[in-house]
């Protein structure tokens, strides 16, 4: 969106695609820290939300591209879902189990 070239597109998808794998040892290890012996269901809930949401995104997509005829519009959305996750994550303390020690 920011740019016309194919490499200079070709290294922001890099660099956003690196950004989003660095993260995932963290995401998971939240899940491990929350879910105690539920970690296995925790981490499940969260990859089938994550992908639902690439099942809806990508339909999403493509109807936005369609409709306005434009590769750049779908991105606005998906930036502001990006940015309302990313406010979502920093609500999140890892060091509170989401269920209770029964012991």
């Amino acid at each position: 969106m920011f740019t016309g070239q194919w490499f200079g597109a070709l290294i922001l998808l890099s660099l956003a695609y690196g950004g989003i794998t660095f993260a995932q040892p963290v995401v998971f290890a939240v899940c491990l820290d929350i879910g105690g012996e539920y970690a296995g269901a925790v981490t499940g809930a969260m990859n089938t939300g994550s992908q639902i949401g690439s099942f809806v995104g990508s339909v999403a997509f493509g109807y936005l591209v369609d409709r306005f005829g434009n590769y750049d519009t779908p991105f606005l959305p998906m930036a502001g879902l990006l940015l309302i996750g990313t406010l979502l994550w920093f609500r999140i303390d890892p060091g509170e189990r989401l269920i209770a020690d029964l012991a």
